[in-house]
């Protein structure tokens, strides 16, 4: 049993976080007219928060299935906190902000704000009652019909994409911040300003990380907020304007 759940997990988090990021990229088309980068990684259509988050929503909230009044208030309750902290720790690992919503009606510390939560609620009610019993029937016919040892191949070929992915991402974002500090004459927490990588400089350019991360935002020592776009005005961060 220990076993299926840990498999459970990872297809969760591998699906969910596809799901999330052409979500995500629906969201940007049609709030900004432009079709852009939305995911976590600097390879894969993955945007890891939907994919925790939805395995955190799933174990939490699936025992309130078809008790819509639960699900909302639970999911707007636990979806703020996973936004919450996602940002948070996004600062404090990789001293970048993914979104600011400092300006929005009820937010807390521009991490989470009264409209995204209710789109946690809703999100929720339709994850547990639809999304997940449909997901799982999906998996469940498709290990029928694959052999067990091919299906944990492919899952734990994607997982170990993932890492690699992430790590990769996470030494191209460290080598950027640096070298935007350098160039621009900047300070960013948590950032030394200092040599850069020369292979890791070659491999991501400014180019690829902003069209890569469009949104990337940075905190200055006078805790302001410096959306690193609006720095790089000539270079382009996204693919197609409507």
């Amino acid at each position: 049993m220990k076993k299926n759940f840990i498999w459970k997990i990872l297809i969760y988090f591998i699906i969910y976080s596809i799901i999330g990021f052409f979500m995500e990229t629906l969201y940007g088309a049609f709030t900004k007219g432009l079709l852009e980068s939305r995911k976590s990684f600097l390879y894969g259509p993955f945007c890891i928060v939907y994919g925790i988050g939805a395995i955190i929503l799933i174990f939490s909230l699936k025992k309130y299935k078809n008790n819509n009044i639960k699900l909302f208030f639970y999911g707007m309750l636990l979806g703020s906190l996973i936004e919450y902290f996602s940002s948070y720790i996004g600062e404090l690992l990789l001293h970048v902000k993914w979104w600011d919503y400092s300006n929005d009606f009820l937010n807390i510390h521009g991490r989470t704000c009264m409209y995204f939560a209710v789109m946690w609620g809703v999100l929720s009610i339709v994850l547990i009652n639809y999304v997940n019993p449909f997901l799982d029937q999906c998996v469940d016919f498709v290990a029928k019909k694959v052999s067990q040892y091919l299906l944990k191949i492919t899952i734990t070929t994607i997982t170990l994409f993932m890492m690699l992915d992430g790590v990769l991402t996470c030494l191209a974002l460290d080598n950027f911040l640096v070298r935007v500090a350098n160039e621009c004459n900047i300070n960013i927490n948590g950032i030394e300003k200092r040599e850069v990588d020369a292979l890791i400089e070659k491999s991501f350019s400014n180019e690829q990380m902003m069209m890569t991360y469009p949104n990337i935002m940075v905190v200055n020592e006078k805790q302001e907020n410096i959306h690193i776009g609006s720095i790089l005005k000539d270079i382009k961060n996204y693919y197609y304007k409507f």
